[in-house]
């Protein structure tokens, strides 16, 4: 029989589901113990799985108590590196954290650092990786199918770094891991926006080029829709892709459009719907996170690099805005540009009232979120 691994999740809000589905869909893992400031959360948890877990409305005492194999990290974006360092310095054998990586880059190093040096395996929530669609497109790119990529586009909102992150990871993901070479971006952030606790701008555009040259561009917050998926232009071809479906238009497609549904190694399209992004890539993820443990699989598609590098890309931008020219990779500024451009008085907002997009998920009085472990 083949070994499960003991999960405890730190933060009990939306995304820590998601993580708790793959764990439980996948087969190869058990979750055991819930952290997580508010009862209920845990309470909500345990009811909608079907789960009987410890609860600790302190996730240190849990991660003392319960010793779990794999820790999830599922509070909003500035907890994402103090809980990786805490859960890492109990050494367990991997940590799976909510992308974005962390809410700057030094922090993001501060907790590779940390689980290089415990020995623990660090991934990133960018669990679309997995889906069948994106591997396929990834696999027409690689065969030359469109011939030489010469633009990827795509359109974002509600925040580059929690957005956008998953498709600066998308582009380098379809180009087969290719590094970024430079960025360049502007942004519009003429309110008091927060995400998560995180400062978002209005509106944003970016540029990216990559070591073969390929670019891409992202449009965030100036279109009337988004999606997460792309538009992939080639020399010989297009493709155009979403979370579902690659249609393919090249000389052996006779100039049409030829649509695929890929069913995934978990679930079908044609079963799940709208749900099947969400259920095949934390599956998937999951999956492979323990192969990557039992030493099944030589790595993760989601390791920390990968991670790091989609949230390098984000802040790159940023830094762009703020400092009026291209960034040449990899980014030398370790703290959030667009912090030190508010706080400066560079980007000082014209209709101030700070607000959060997501305070919607706080629970009973929170208003506003914190590094305590919550997971709304």
């Amino acid at each position: 029989m083949t070994q499960k691994y003991r999960v405890g999740v730190i933060g009990c809000g939306k995304m820590a589901t998601n993580h708790v589905a793959g764990y439980l869909d996948c087969g190869r893992f058990e979750v055991v113990a819930l952290g997580d400031p508010d009862p209920g959360a845990m309470q909500a948890m345990d009811a909608r799985f079907g789960l009987k877990t410890a609860h600790y409305t302190d996730p240190a005492e849990m991660l003392d108590k319960e010793r779990p194999d794999v820790v999830s990290v599922g509070v909003w974006h500035a907890g994402h590196s103090p809980w990786t360092v805490a859960a890492a310095a109990r050494r367990p054998k991997a940590i799976l954290c909510e992308k974005p990586m962390a809410d700057t880059l030094g922090a993001a190093d501060t907790m590779m650092v940390a689980c290089d040096r415990a020995g623990v395996k660090l991934v990133i929530g960018h669990q679309r990786r997995f889906l069948p669609a994106y591997t396929m497109a990834r696999d027409l790119i690689a065969q030359g199918a469109i011939g030489k990529v010469s633009l990827i586009l795509s359109f974002a909102a509600q925040g580059l770094p929690n957005y956008a992150s998953h498709q600066t990871d998308m582009f380098r993901y379809l180009l087969g891991d290719e590094e970024c070479v430079w960025v360049m971006g502007n942004v519009e952030r003429k309110t008091d926006r927060f995400e998560r606790t995180t400062r978002i701008e209005d509106a944003a555009v970016a540029v990216f080029e990559f070591a073969s040259g390929a670019r891409a561009l992202i449009l965030a917050d100036v279109a009337k829709s988004w999606f997460q998926g792309a538009q992939i232009f080639g020399s010989e071809g297009q493709i155009m892709m979403t979370t579902e479906e690659v249609q393919l238009l090249n000389a052996s497609t006779g100039g049409t459009w030829q649509t695929h549904r890929p069913d995934g190694r978990f679930f079908k399209v044609a079963e799940q719907g709208e749900a099947f992004e969400w259920r095949e890539g934390g599956a998937g993820q999951a999956a492979e996170l323990a192969e990557w443990i039992a030493g099944e699989a030589p790595t993760h598609r989601g390791r920390a690099e990968n991670g790091y590098k989609a949230l390098e890309m984000i802040h790159a931008i940023y830094e762009s805005a703020r400092c009026h020219e291209r960034v040449a990779m990899p980014m030398q500024t370790r703290v959030n540009p667009l912090d030190l451009m508010v706080e400066s008085g560079h980007l000082a907002p014209q209709r101030p009232g700070r607000y959060d997009i997501r305070a919607f998920l706080l629970r009973g009085e929170r208003m506003w979120g914190d590094k305590a472990g919550s997971g709304e």
